[in-house]
């Protein structure tokens, strides 16, 4: 008998001694699981909320808004704000959904129909978040290098170079942020949903 074999009668023999759950036993498992899951992805949402809440408070107590000179900007970021918080509280409100949903779930293609609401709710969540702090941070560049007029033609297209890389890193760490964040999270509703599928057919 060669190697290959004896891994193979090794890999059977532990096959056997591994649990094996009928579907009825199997439910309430991954109902508990995917229940977990967006319960812990609505409470991300929220510190994410409060943290952003409490860094727009902190920025305000400095007096920041008044130390802008053009009106327009000053509206801008005003309004920019009162969107962003309509925003993030309507993704909140679409998480707890789902997990309210979730938690009530009895059959498993309520269940999967769940799960994909939330995975995409997510992606939204995630994508809206990164293409408006990549709005914020061209327009509030492009005011600091336009207000600074001793630069020359090739001073100004260094300094936009140097934004549009720092731009670039801080949009990769964004990235990786939001799937260290939630992608753990998504991945195991995923997981779930490919089970229930399987259980489905």
């Amino acid at each position: 008998m060669d190697e290959l074999d004896l891994i193979k009668k090794d890999w059977q023999k532990r096959s056997e001694n591994l649990p094996k759950y009928t579907q009825d036993e199997l439910m309430p498992m991954l109902h508990k699981k995917s229940s977990s899951s967006v319960k812990w992805i609505f409470i991300i949402s929220i510190l994410e909320f409060v943290f952003w809440l409490a860094l727009d408070i902190l920025i305000s107590s400095e007096n920041y808004l008044e130390t802008i000179e053009s009106k327009v900007f000053m509206w801008f970021l005003k309004v920019t704000t009162i969107v962003n918080y309509i925003v993030l509280f309507g993704f909140i409100y679409l998480f707890c959904r789902n997990y309210l949903r979730i938690k009530v779930t009895d059959s498993a293609k309520k269940l999967m129909r769940q799960i994909i609401k939330t995975r995409q709710a997510v992606k939204y969540y995630v994508r809206y978040n990164i293409a408006l702090f990549i709005i914020i941070f061209i327009i509030s560049g492009a005011r600091a290098i336009l207000i600074q007029t001793t630069f020359n033609t090739l001073e100004f297209w260094i300094v936009a170079g140097i934004m549009m890389f720092i731009l670039l890193i801080i949009i990769g760490l964004l990235i990786l942020f939001y799937k260290l964040l939630y992608g753990i999270l998504t991945k195991r509703l995923y997981k779930n949903y490919k089970i229930l599928t399987k259980m489905e057919v």
